[in-house]
């Protein structure tokens, strides 16, 4: 026998969501779990599920799209907070989206080369499955490439203890690139962060010199 449907979204400390809903949130509900949300610091546990996003695809728009559909689980899912820190709890939803993405991703890819060659039969004009495939690797290369010269910038900030550009390279991970709204979620100066441009140039430029200023 199936437990009877939640006429409430929330019960104790559990957000049950829409989806034992059976239904839209009403504005009422709506209202209370953005107070919740704002109590957990979701704009913090946001920029960390987005990092973590963007280190699972590295790159920025399909890290934005991962962790759109993440939350959009969060909602149909919901979340109790005694079991799971919000953070913990929409970063889980990043890599369960991730996963089931990949799982279509490898499906399509198939479908995409059966695709292809059925082209190069018929029309000839259509690029191989094998040149696709090395077109991919070699886009991947290049992903590798500028997540170890990122890697390489973050590397050079903490030896420098420049706690600043440290920020800032978080900040930009997660989407903020207006200086003024990194100082007002870091309580800092936006003075800092202006300041801060220069030095990380310097820095840019040291990591790009052994490479031609590539």
């Amino acid at each position: 026998m199936e437990p009877p449907r939640p006429t409430t979204a929330f019960i104790g400390t559990i957000y049950v969501g829409t989806d034992r809903l059976e239904r839209p949130l009403t504005d009422p509900e709506k209202k209370e779990l953005s107070a919740l949300l704002h109590e957990h610091d979701f704009v913090g546990a946001s920029l960390v599920s987005l990092r973590f996003a963007f280190k699972l695809r590295g790159d920025r728009p399909a890290a934005q799209d991962l962790q759109a559909r993440a939350n959009l689980r969060f909602v149909r899912q919901g979340w109790d907070r005694r079991v799971v820190t919000l953070v913990n709890c929409l970063c889980r939803f990043v890599w369960s989206e991730h996963t089931h993405a990949a799982r279509e991703n490898s499906a399509t890819i198939k479908a995409t080369e059966t695709f292809l060659r059925e082209q190069a039969v018929h029309g000839g004009d259509a690029p191989s499955a094998e040149d696709r495939i090395a077109q991919l690797e070699a886009e991947q290369q290049e992903e590798a490439r500028a997540k170890e010269r990122l890697d390489s910038l973050r590397a050079a900030f903490v030896a420098a203890g420049d706690e600043v550009n440290l920020l800032w390279l978080d900040y930009r991970l997660g989407g903020v690139a207006d200086p003024g709204e990194m100082a007002r979620l870091s309580g800092r100066d936006v003075g800092e962060f202006y300041r801060a441009a220069d030095r990380r140039k310097r820095q840019t430029a040291r990591l790009l010199a052994p490479q031609g200023g590539a």
